[in-house]
């Protein structure tokens, strides 16, 4: 069964805060990652696949979420790796996601491992 996001108030609050002032929110969201938080640890690694500039930052925190199962971690993974033109890496990742129960990736193993048709990108 694949790990599920749960936002406590805490978590809530650093959200929040990453909403008015993004430094400060980052630097709490990390704290609490490097605590064990294991919501928090997949919210930075999420947050940081967003942005190629920060990809080899998200990787490790990615890489700490799929041990305990979170296929959105996975999935990120193998989109980040498919951003890097790496198609080993994607099957490794998609396989993950997909096994964890992630919709597109099973989509994505159904259709050859063709992301774009799945995703509708070019």
């Amino acid at each position: 069964m694949s790990f599920d996001l749960s936002i406590d108030d805490e978590l809530a609050d650093i959200i929040n805060l990453m909403e008015v002032d993004l430094p400060a929110g980052l630097a709490e969201l990390q704290r609490l990652a490097e605590a064990g938080n294991r919501s928090a640890i997949l919210c930075l690694g999420l947050h940081l696949s967003e942005d190629r500039l920060t990809y080899d930052e998200a990787i490790p925190w990615l890489l700490r979420a799929v041990t305990f199962d979170s296929a959105d971690a996975a999935w990120n993974l193998a989109m980040i790796a498919r951003q890097r033109k790496d198609p080993e890496a994607v099957r490794k990742w998609i396989d993950k996601a997909a096994a964890l129960g992630q919709a597109d990736a099973i989509k994505v193993q159904g259709k050859r491992y063709d992301v774009s048709s799945v995703l509708g990108l070019p």
